[in-house]
């Protein structure tokens, strides 16, 4: 952050700082009210770091300024968020009467920028050392700043928060939020979308959105990307009015330009699975859909953005801004992803997983010996005991990082009815409440085991312990983060969560049985095994659906991989009937291998079974009765007799037809006349093979024999076993 938000409509001039903060201090309590703070203070030891010894004077400073550092340290104190070191800011107070000196229009830390105030203190600490700061210390000085400069401004500034160029939760309570925000703690910057127009426009447009509640604070980070690419466009071909042309009928070539554009565009910063790759046609067709959508609003409220951006020449945009792109060129679908077994983590790899994952809550000072190729050795352990327990609730209930590390601190209730000491070992004890934010409108509760509410309570007695709650304290939420929190209000984010996941799995350094490494941090892959589980155990897939949180049964399914093992297991389990609704008497092993149901569904006839194996296709329509291929039983005699009826029926009417039309019967030797006559020769001798068995024995080809040139030869009898079991 090396400048505070723009905008500040506050006057620049002494009387209009001193105005401005004393609204600052209305209120405060008496311990912020001074000109010297003392750590000894019993309530400034709360918001002081435990190094802090020196008393902060602040007596000399410009009055703004003693009221912005009196605002500051109440604030600090209020959120918890931070710690304050008062040897830092007495060399701040120095620095500052230095600039107040040299410049006597500086009455505010908000008058000059974070790099104005960062050049004075490198000059401040030359002039008293003799040399250039050290990294760290100028790491230090910038941070005790960092969060101040950005509250002044907003705190000084009469615009609306969307004007503002840095947008944060933290700093400005007045922007649209949800009760459990999954990036409550991430900020983000305007001030480098150019040109400025584009800018204003583009926040009045979130803006709305967000006070409307069509988008959330999670989703502003995203659509600033598009902003960003929009930018770089507009830059790199020189257009700098919002009407973007100046004949409407140029809309079309230059938005089919940035389509271009976009398809050659390279990430500039390292992305979750490239760096610096093209855009894929989802991500260009997202970037056109919320460009367009922004000028379709922009037409629509054109006389309110021109007014609150003061620029007039929004007013210029016509019919044509509103449908710059074509439906079907911002249509990106629905992406409901293939089941993938590889997002399966089986159950040898897990239980690997879980043995090393005490590495992960295992105390720095102590080691656990695991293997690791093929050779044990000791590893250290990370000192997370929190993310052990996250990672673990993960595992069990298959819910999603935000959602686990959201939690209320007491996400548990009773189930009505249900007495959890007389509940049998694995089954369901409590309810489990956890942070949908994802999808609107899906469940957020999950029964549970007592294996999860064990972990929830180990966890709750950790936060008491350490924020010092007592035996009945309570916090916000059961996962707080653990620096900048001291009141334990404010939740973990999954970067961090994922960041200490990743040093898990390099220590731990597991692989699965393909070869590939086993990552922690990959904790989305529970989220598929759980569903697996579930749907694998026999669960029905509304079951799955509700207990995954989802709107739709597809979205369910895009999580499962059935394994093959269970497919088969499947299949075997199945009652078998053919396609008129009777029940095959056959092996079911034999069925499986024969059909294989699960590919090909045209295996199983009226009048028996086709044996061809599955990997070859059949081009001969019908004509099963002389293939070789074809078997059946007696339970199929009633069919194979019915279609000989019909058959010797389809024959005399053929030949009275061809003898009214020809005036002369129709020769054997005719094609079609030929095909049947071998047809009803093999129903003839697949009826008398059928009739001389006293069992259902399954007979292959018991009609090949009627083919032309093979009269003479009678059917062949084949038993077909069950195959043995696998040893």
């Amino acid at each position: 952050m090396n400048k505070p938000p723009r905008h500040l409509h506050a006057a620049g001039t002494a009387e209009g700082r001193l105005d401005a903060s004393a609204a600052l201090v209305a209120g405060l309590a008496a311990p912020f009210t001074g000109t010297a703070f003392g750590p000894a203070d019993p309530v400034l030891a709360e918001v002081c770091s435990a190094g802090s010894v020196t008393v902060l004077r602040t007596d000399a400073l410009p009055v703004p300024m003693q009221r912005e550092i009196c605002w500051w340290l109440a604030t600090c104190h209020a959120s918890g968020e931070r710690v304050v070191d008062t040897t830092d800011w007495k060399r701040w107070t120095a620095t500052a009467l230095e600039a107040v000196a040299e410049r006597p229009q500086v009455r505010s830390f908000a008058d000059l920028t974070l790099a104005e105030w960062m050049t004075a203190w490198g000059v401040k600490f030359h002039a008293d050392h003799g040399r250039l700061p050290a990294p760290g210390s100028r790491y230090r000085a910038e941070t005790a700043l960092r969060g101040l400069l950005p509250r002044l401004a907003i705190q000084y500034s009469d615009a609306p928060w969307w004007k503002h160029d840095v947008w944060c939760l933290r700093f400005d309570p007045r922007i649209p939020r949800r009760e459990h925000e999954p990036r409550g703690e991430s900020s983000v910057r305007w001030d480098d979308i150019q040109p400025r127009w584009l800018r204003d426009g583009y926040t009045f447009y979130l803006y709305l959105q967000l006070e409307s509640g069509q988008l959330t604070w999670s989703s502003v980070a995203p659509w600033r990307v598009f902003a960003a690419r929009f930018s770089e466009f507009l830059i790199s071909r020189g257009i700098d009015h919002p009407a973007l042309a100046g004949d409407p009928s140029g809309l079309r070539p230059l938005v089919l330009d940035f389509r271009v554009f976009l398809r050659q565009w390279r990430r500039g910063t390292t992305g979750q699975k490239e760096r610096g790759g093209p855009l894929d046609d989802r991500s260009v067709a997202c970037t056109q859909r919320v460009i367009g959508n922004f000028y379709r609003a922009m037409h629509d409220y054109r006389a309110d953005v021109a007014a609150a951006t003061g620029d007039d020449r929004w007013l210029e945009l016509t019919d044509s801004h509103a449908r710059l792109y074509r439906v079907e060129e911002c249509r990106t679908g629905r992406v409901i992803r293939e089941a993938d077994e590889r997002n399966y983590i089986s159950d040898a790899d897990l239980s690997r997983m879980l043995a090393c994952i005490e590495l992960l809550g295992l105390p720095r000072g102590q080691a656990m010996t695991i293997t690791r190729d093929g050779q044990e050795v000791q590893v250290a352990g990370l000192g997370q005991p929190a993310t052990m327990r996250a990672w673990l609730i993960q595992a069990l209930t298959g819910r999603r990082a935000s959602e686990v590390l959201l939690m209320d601190f007491e996400p548990l209730s009773p189930v009505p009815g249900i007495d959890p000491a007389a509940v049998a070992e694995g089954g369901m004890v409590a309810r489990l409440r956890y942070q949908q934010t994802k999808v609107d409108g899906a469940p957020m509760t999950i029964l549970v085991g007592d294996d999860v509410v064990q972990i929830i309570r180990e966890q709750q007695d950790w936060v008491r312990e350490r924020w010092a709650l007592g035996p009945s304290g309570t916090a916000r939420y059961l996962f707080p983060r653990l620096t900048g929190n001291r009141k334990a209000t404010r939740a973990w984010e999954t970067g961090h969560y994922d960041l200490m996941l990743r040093q898990l799995s390099e220590a731990a350094g597991l692989r699965d049985s393909s070869g590939r490494p086993l990552w922690y941090s990959h904790s989305h892959r529970l989220r598929h095994t759980k569903a697996t589980t579930l749907l694998n155990a026999g669960a029905p897939i509304h079951v799955v659906q509700r207990y995954l949180g989802h709107r739709s049964p597809e979205m369910a399914m895009r999580y499962a991989a059935t394994l093959a093992s269970t497919a088969e297991r499947e299949f075997l389990a199945m009652a078998k009937i053919g396609r008129d609704g009777r029940a095959l008497d056959m092996d079911r092993r034999d069925m499986l291998d024969l059909l294989q149901l699960d590919r090909r569904t045209d295996r199983v006839l009226p009048n028996g079974y086709c044996l061809l194996p599955p990997v070859r296709s059949c081009d001969k329509g019908n004509a099963c009765h002389g293939c070789d291929h074809f078997a059946t039983d007696r339970s199929h005699l009633p069919e194979i007799r019915r279609q000989l009826a019909e058959t010797g029926q389809l024959i005399e009417h053929r030949k009275a037809q061809h003898l009214a039309r020809y005036g002369e019967p129709m020769s054997e030797a005719n094609i079609w006349l030929e095909q049947r006559i071998a047809e009803v020769r093999s129903m003839h001798l697949e009826i008398t093979a059928l009739e001389a068995l006293d069992n259902d024995t399954l007979i292959r080809g018991p009609g090949v024999c009627g083919r032309p040139g093979y009269h003479d030869s009678g059917p062949m009898p084949v038993t077909i076993t069950s195959k043995p079991e696998p040893s």
